[in-house]
């Protein structure tokens, strides 16, 4: 895979046109006296760019990444131009949008990592590696962890697995055997987060605990045998039951005709105190000097007699009801008397015998016996099936640990192989220290083999900078034909000093020489300086590889104004 160009349809964007071999773009000041820095003017994002362009995601529920997704949505479509197997493809991206276009064909952002790996990697490559982690491992950006340590390409925690597995699978390692660990290490996973579960089920499954729900379900076995139930019981049960009803129905009816009864004794009361005395009448209209004339009088009098007879005639009405209703209630408290006697009776008898309801919850009490056990049972299965299983486990994770120690040790020429690859590289940056790179069993990881890389000096100025360069330098060597192009940030060169920064450019040149890399890096001024002129004191750089420095620059960008940035404006 070679890069051709990458643009945009936006005027402001500064092209890269690509060449088949290094690849420069550089960043510098316009002078001394501008005191600005030349970070921050695209750089970095060039390279982010590409992987962009290649698939790589923005997650817009973080703040920086929804900041780079607004600016570039707004900005215009991108276009990355490649060739590969002497076929160029056109890859188009407007990032306002989900999908992709190759070759004016549209494809989703589903499909589009699939399509990748069809069309750059094939089947020549472990299905199970992406092209994007491939890509990574080649083409190391800036941001997140890229840069903390050599194994962190996807910019994940060392220990995550899917990393690991691309890094031993660009090693050459057996991941026939990664797969199975990581099978099997899932599988123990999955039985240790069920252990607590299964704890449980031993403290229930104590051996006195089961004999005695055992014990206690045969003895209420014989006694349901043993047990006899009153005859007739359901026929006594069913008139206690009526006469329960009979005697709830008397208590209402005696409540009700109590308070009848009251009621009517409070109305003979107040029919008693109402009386008209026709004297006090006429007094009272003498004394007003009114008079009354005789037909007056008589109306009085025979009104008088009509009231005295209607209050009579009401007296003795009350009096007729209360004499009915206090028959009715003696009625109904001897017949509530009866009903409870003949009641208690049924009781006591049915109280002699065995009752129906104490049958049935000694069968109740059975089932749930009989429940438990067999839930004791199946506990007992499981707990078995799972010291069983973890046993199991055991013995092929100790067999899987062993075939790889025998791995080891059958492959131990290719492994030094490597190792020696490895320290061919490192031995151009330190004299007479080439390092080590090791496969080492890992004790309880899903990997398997841990990859231990070290280089002398530990704690030296750009020590792990030069050790990021040196693995992927190895792993290309390695694995020259999956993509034939590399790619550094410029944060690399941080911690360098001039000699190692030219070193760099050295390898660099001579890996494109040997096998016809395209590589692409970004650099600041101060370390391209460093690199062409204080190079002279240590002599790494011939004059026309630093020639070839200088005509590698696809692009320079300039601190002073926007307009000479990568965009060409303030970004964002």
């Amino acid at each position: 895979m070679k890069l051709l160009k990458l643009s945009s349809d936006n005027p402001k964007f500064k092209t890269l046109n690509f060449k088949s071999g290094l690849n420069i773009l550089a960043g510098f000041q316009l002078s001394d006296a501008d005191k600005k820095t030349y970070n921050g003017i695209g750089k970095s994002f060039s390279l982010h760019l590409i992987h962009l362009m290649l698939g790589s995601r923005l997650d817009r529920n973080k703040p920086k990444d929804k900041k780079i997704l607004d600016f570039l949505s707004s900005f215009g479509t991108f276009f990355l131009d490649l060739v590969h197997e002497n076929k160029t493809y056109k890859i188009e991206k407007n990032f306002a949008e989900t999908h992709f276009i190759v070759n004016e064909d549209k494809i989703t952002q589903t499909h589009y990592p699939s399509e990748l790996r069809r069309i750059f990697i094939g089947n020549s490559f472990d299905s199970n590696v992406s092209f994007k982690q491939i890509l990574n491992c080649f083409s190391r950006r800036y941001g997140s962890t890229y840069y903390s340590d050599a194994l962190s390409q996807q910019g994940r925690p060392l220990q995550d697995y899917y990393q690991m597995y691309a890094n031993l699978a660009l090693l050459g390692i057996n991941t026939e055997l990664v797969i199975e660990k990581a099978e099997i290490k899932e599988k123990i996973n999955k039985l240790e987060k069920a252990r607590s579960v299964v704890e449980s089920y031993e403290e229930l499954l104590d051996d006195s605990n089961v004999k005695d729900l055992k014990d206690e379900l045969q003895q209420l076995i014989q006694e349901k045998n043993d047990f006899i139930i009153a005859e007739n019981y359901d026929k006594f049960k069913k008139e206690a039951d009526f006469l329960t009803n009979l005697s709830n129905k008397a208590r209402n009816d005696i409540f009700d005709i109590t308070k009848s009864i009251a009621r009517k004794k409070s109305s003979l009361e107040e029919s008693n105190l109402i009386d008209v005395d026709l004297n006090k009448v006429k007094r009272i209209y003498d004394e007003a000097n009114l008079f009354f004339d005789e037909k007056v009088s008589v109306r009085l009098d025979q009104a008088n007699e009509f009231h005295t007879n209607l209050v009579r005639s009401r007296t003795k009405r009350i009096n007729s009801e209360i004499s009915d209703l206090t028959i009715q209630l003696k009625e109904l408290e001897k017949d509530l008397a009866d009903f409870e006697r003949k009641r208690d009776l049924i009781l006591k008898d049915l109280d002699s015998k065995g009752a129906l309801e104490e049958y049935n919850s000694i069968s109740e009490r059975i089932r749930t016996i009989e429940s438990e056990v067999r839930d004791l049972d199946k506990y007992r299965e499981i707990l078995n099936s799972f010291k069983a299983d973890k046993t199991q486990l055991d013995l092929d994770n100790a067999n899987l640990q062993a075939r790889a120690l025998q791995y080891r040790n059958q492959n131990q020429d290719y492994l030094e192989k490597v190792e020696n690859k490895f320290r061919t590289i490192v031995k151009k940056f330190y004299t007479n220290h080439g390092g080590s790179l090791q496969l080492t069993e890992t004790v309880d990881a899903k990997y398997l083999f841990n990859i231990d890389i070290e280089i002398p000096r530990d704690g030296s100025q750009g020590i792990n900078e030069v050790k990021i360069f040196c693995y992927d330098f190895l792993l290309y060597q390695l694995r020259p034909e999956l993509l034939n192009f590399m790619a550094h940030d410029g944060c690399i060169f941080s911690e360098m000093d001039p000699r190692q920064k030219s070193m760099i450019f050295k390898i660099a040149i001579e890996t494109i020489n040997d096998s016809g890399l395209q590589y692409f890096i970004n650099i600041g001024q101060s370390s391209l300086d460093e690199i062409i002129d204080i190079d002279k004191k240590y002599n790494v750089l011939s004059d026309d590889e630093k020639s070839y420095i200088k005509e590698s620059i696809i692009l320079e960008l300039y601190d002073k104004d926007p307009s000479a940035w990568l965009f060409g404006t303030n970004f964002g």
